[in-house]
């Protein structure tokens, strides 16, 4: 009796045990599906299947971290970094009429592109070496530098170009003297005046020249006309101011 006694208790047992072990292991499965982002309410018979999933799973993560790493290497190497634009300077001509431009472009690798527009309007750039860069305009507004890395990557600058002599002379007083009229002109850009092509019209006659010019002094002298006259006073960067002389009243802008 006691023999069957303890039989039915070591059978007792083993069945605890084995219902014990089936319990583990379905636990040790469901934390494996789990962290292998899996369904755990699959049975362990479906494993070639996320067994290849999880290859799948471990490539596609591989790939994504060998582009990460590369990613870095690249940035570190400069093939991604983005450039920048510096020393720019803008250096007016002796007459004002233009102005040179030149700046630097910092990046470890050559760029693709450099480009610059005024305006809206492009501008050829001209490369001097060791990444400096030139180029000339001959008008005010405002000037973008756009450089473009290899890999696409941009930088721009915009800078005020205001040095361009684009205002005609002024006159600045005139006066009635015997038979000629006197007249001091300025001019309030850098260009300065263009004696040489001072001349005066009427409706009667096409090409009234100056009696006599002092550039020390800014005067002019015309004859004193009998009917209106234009006078034309231009500047050495061909602007020019248009004024009309009424005689017995006096001088008035026209352009």
């Amino acid at each position: 009796m006691r023999h069957e006694e303890n039989n039915r208790n070591n059978q007792t047992s083993e069945t605890s045990d084995f219902l014990h072990d089936k319990m583990n292991t379905g636990q040790l499965f469901e934390c494996i599906m789990t962290d292998l982002d899996l369904d755990p309410s699959c049975s362990p018979c479906s494993g070639m299947k996320y067994r290849a999933r999880f290859i799948r799973r471990c490539l596609i993560k591989g790939m994504l971290a060998a582009a990460a790493v590369g990613l870095f290497v690249f940035s570190g190497t400069g093939i991604v970094q983005k450039p920048s634009i510096s020393s720019v300077k803008a250096a007016p001509s002796s007459d004002a009429s233009s102005a040179k431009v030149t700046f630097h472009v910092d990046a470890l690798f050559p760029v693709s592109q450099v480009n610059a527009s005024l305006n809206e309007k492009d501008i050829d750039v001209d490369v001097l070496g060791n990444q400096d860069y030139s180029l000339e305009v001959e008008e005010n507004g405002y000037l973008l530098l756009d450089v473009v890395s290899i890999s696409g990557i941009h930088a721009t600058q915009e800078i005020s170009i205001d040095s361009i002599d684009d205002q005609a002379p002024v006159i600045l007083s005139h006066s009635h003297a015997g038979d000629n009229i006197e007249i001091h002109v300025k001019d309030i850009g850098d260009s300065g005046i263009d004696y040489n092509g001072i001349y005066a019209r009427t409706d009667s006659s096409d090409m009234i020249r100056p009696t006599c010019c002092e550039p020390s002094e800014g005067l002019v002298v015309f004859p004193y006309p009998s009917e209106d006259m234009y006078i034309v006073i231009p500047d050495l960067n061909q602007n020019r101011l248009v004024s009309v002389l009424h005689p017995g009243i006096g001088t008035g802008a026209e352009e």
